[in-house]
This record gives C-alpha cells, structure tokens and sequence, in this order.
C-alpha cells in the first residue's frame, strides 16, 4: 500500500515516505479507522462518497533514510512545506488528488488541517494531516442567466443545509475530558463527546486513538 498526493496545479506528487498506522474516514455521519500496519483486512467502503479522510504520521529524519520502512525518503522540512503549500494560492484552496493504492480512495481533494511538531533525535516531524474531498458546482446556463434565480437557490439552499459539523482529531496523550475542556471549557462535558461519537470510540469512552476524528457538537 502506497499514499500519493498530488498538487494539481503544478504536477509535483509527493510520496508518503511511511505508512501511518490508522486511517480515519468520514463518511457523511459515520466513521471507519482503517488499520494499515496491523495484521488484518483492509476494508474501505465504496459506493459512497467521500467527505474527510485523515491521519497521523511520521516524516522520517535523515537519520532513517535506509530503514526498510522508509519508502522514497526526503527531508521532512521539504515534505513539510510542500504539503503546507496546498493550503493558499493566490487566495484560494490548492486543488490535489489523494491515492491510497489498494483501496478505492482516488480522489480531488483540498487541505483542511496540518501540523507538523520537530521530534526525537532522528530528525523526524512528527504530523496530522486531514482533507476534505473537492466537490465541483456546476450551473446551468439557464441559472447563470438569470442572477435572482441564482440568488433565490442559495437563500433556499442555506435556509436547508445542515449545519455544517465541526471536528476534531485526536492527538497523542488526549482524553475526552481534556477535548471538553478545548471545546466547550468543561472537561465535564466529555459526555456530550462522547454520546456524538459513541458508535466509533466503542463502549469505553477512555479507549481513544491518535487519528481518530470526533464530530464536535
């Protein structure tokens, strides 16, 4: 398995130099963790589009450019601002298309979140990364010729969207309550965390894991 991205507005593809060890895949209302290095079947739900995908790794230091692990090593500051470069261009989002071999991820998307922490004594960047699947609008040229018919839709259409989730992935050594505390200002409102996202922590809300995504209510 392989993780490729690729910035469309100038070609350049960049090859992830280490697997992560989960993937977190949102699907509209529901969530799929996807484990890549452990022992275990890989299943990815197709027929459904995709909203967010996103997970956490490691840029390796020079120091583990030879690990067998390491496919096609590069500087982690390099890797570092190429990805960070997709966020603007010229005041817009940066258009790029994600591959995940072996599964039927293959898909435009856009940068929503990144950050990358120097870490250890190999040079590696520690990263969390997550991208939102791009979604082309198109108008009819009937629509488009008519500018109180354009604005008539997007009144209909914003008076009935859903009101957009916010969310927010797990790091290492985090806890509900301390999310509670981030988001709300009360770590005692872990509850409300965890009732939202029951069904992908599972029964025990102290069981979360670095990649996981929480939708935020």
């Amino acid at each position: 398995m392989d993780i490729y991205l690729t910035n469309l507005a100038t070609s350049d593809r960049l090859r992830f130099p280490m697997l992560p060890a989960e993937i977190s895949v949102k699907l509209a209302n529901q969530f799929g963790s996807y484990t890549i290095l452990d022992i275990g079947e890989v299943k990815i739900p197709s027929g459904t589009a995709l909203d967010t995908i996103s997970w956490s790794g490691i840029f390796p230091g020079e120091k583990r450019r030879n690990a067998p692990y390491v496919f096609e090593w590069k500087d982690p500051k390099a890797i570092y601002r190429w990805i960070g470069s997709l966020k603007t261009q010229h005041g817009k989002p940066v258009k790029a298309r994600l591959l995940i071999t072996e599964t039927p991820i293959n898909c435009d998307v856009y940068l929503s979140h990144f950050t990358g922490t120097p870490t250890g004594g190999y040079g590696d960047i520690n990263y969390s990364l997550a991208l939102i699947q791009a979604k082309d609008i198109r108008i009819s040229a009937d629509t488009a010729a008519s500018p109180a018919t354009l604005n008539q839709s997007a009144a209909a259409a914003e008076r009935t969207a859903p009101k957009k989730e916010e969310t927010y992935t797990i790091a290492s050594g985090d806890s509900l309550w301390k999310i509670a505390q981030k988001v709300y200002g009360k770590g005692s409102d872990y509850t409300r965390l965890y009732e939202a996202n029951k069904d992908m922590v599972g029964s025990n809300p102290n069981l979360i894991r670095p990649g996981q995504v929480l939708t935020i209510p």
